[in-house]
């Protein structure tokens, strides 16, 4: 499954390890270092990503943490493609 978060609203239990996660909009603050929604996230899964665009956008590109692998909107695309179905906080 790949879950989308654009803001912090998410149920961490439905994660799987198997699962992807995109952060983007807003949801990119969520990438910060020591956020307990990311720390909680990657205790299920390590497939954390995080849109390049949106992170510069609010100026968080040296506060990320270094687990999440930055990815720019083709990425993105392919991870849609690999993973299915989505679900989108």
């Amino acid at each position: 499954m790949l879950h989308t978060i654009a803001n912090s609203t998410i149920d961490i239990d439905l994660i799987n390890a198997n699962d992807a996660v995109i952060f983007w909009q807003n949801g990119v603050i969520l990438t910060m270092n020591n956020t307990p929604i990311l720390q909680a996230i990657l205790t299920k899964t390590d497939h954390c990503y995080a849109l390049d665009n949106d992170i510069t956008a609010r100026g968080l590109t040296s506060l990320i943490d270094s687990r999440v692998k930055i990815v720019n909107m083709d990425k993105v695309v392919a991870l849609t493609a690999c993973y299915y179905p989505q679900m989108k906080w």
